[in-house]
């Protein structure tokens, strides 16, 4: 199954940085955050002096009182497992999803692009969000009723934030008849995990993906706890999983697909015991699981 690719691409009269993904592999947490970490450091106090809607089709229809951000500047950008979320400084918020194929792109000059659906005019660029397969969104709240909407309210707790923790996994694990894949990536569990972080952390962990969720030990939790920080941190640092023609703002290659442990290495042999083809793949719930058959009980 191949991997999401984000790629930056630099020329003389376009600034152009565009995240794309591959039909099978939604962008997860890490690659969001790059995203977020990207326009933050281009967008922030930029005046939006038009918004185009040259296509309202997505997996909801961009409403039009999107346009009411105009002549307003983005004053913060949020993230919520998946979720982007723009604050603007009227107070207004505008909800992002990028689905399956979504991505911006930022240029000097407004080059049309098939599948564009959404352009805002800032004074000196274009940010443009495109998405091939609709499967992402944007919506516009007047206010922090957005917390309250069917996106946001029911995401468990952000994996980089400081309430996730071993006391949070008990309370959430207790009475969870499933097993721990399916239960980590579960967004009411925790929020912004999906197929490859999955398989990453619970590999780090030692976890078997097929372990019954309330079984698992204490100590097991408290080491859950940490992988899921540190193989987040870490693709974050890297800017995401990647090809290696991904490119970072500052212009330094950075990826993490070189540093998967077990995800999409099917038969190859296991970095930590080193047995060759111990790495497996499974379907759980339909979706692909890797992980190491020696190592993880």
């Amino acid at each position: 199954m191949k991997t999401f690719f984000t790629s930056f691409f630099f020329s003389f009269d376009v600034i152009f940085f565009k995240f794309k993904f591959e039909f099978f592999n939604m962008p997860e947490l890490p690659e969001v955050e790059t995203i977020r970490i990207a326009l933050s450091n281009k967008l922030l106090k930029c005046k939006i002096l038009k918004v185009f809607l040259k296509s309202k089709k997505l997996r909801f229809l961009i409403p039009y009182n999107i346009k009411k951000v105009e002549k307003s500047y983005i004053k913060k950008i949020n993230r919520k497992g998946k979720y982007l979320i723009f604050e603007i400084n009227s107070g207004s918020k505008l909800l992002m999803h990028l689905g399956m194929t979504g991505f911006f792109k930022i240029q000097n000059k407004y080059i049309i692009e098939k599948h564009d659906h959404l352009i805002f005019k800032f004074e000196d660029f274009f940010l443009t969000y495109n998405d091939v397969r609709r499967f992402g969104f944007i919506k516009y709240y007047s206010d922090n009723e957005y917390l309250k909407s069917k996106h946001i309210i029911k995401l468990g707790e952000d994996p980089l934030l400081t309430n996730f923790n071993e006391k949070y996994i008990i309370e959430k694990i207790k009475r969870k008849n499933q097993n721990i894949k399916n239960f980590i990536m579960n967004q009411e569990n925790i929020a912004g995990l999906g197929n490859i972080y999955c398989s990453e952390i619970l590999f780090d962990s030692n976890i078997s993906p097929l372990r019954n969720a309330n079984k698992i030990k204490m100590k097991e939790i408290t080491k859950l706890v940490i992988s899921t920080k540190k193989i987040l941190t870490k693709a974050i640092k890297f800017g995401g999983t990647s090809l290696k023609d991904f490119k970072n703002p500052d212009g330094k290659l950075g990826y993490f697909k070189n540093r998967l442990k077990v995800y999409d290495r099917e038969n190859q042999s296991c970095y930590k015991c080193k047995d060759k083809g111990s790495i497996k793949k499974i379907y759980i719930s339909g979706r692909s699981t890797f992980f190491c058959n020696n190592c993880q009980k």
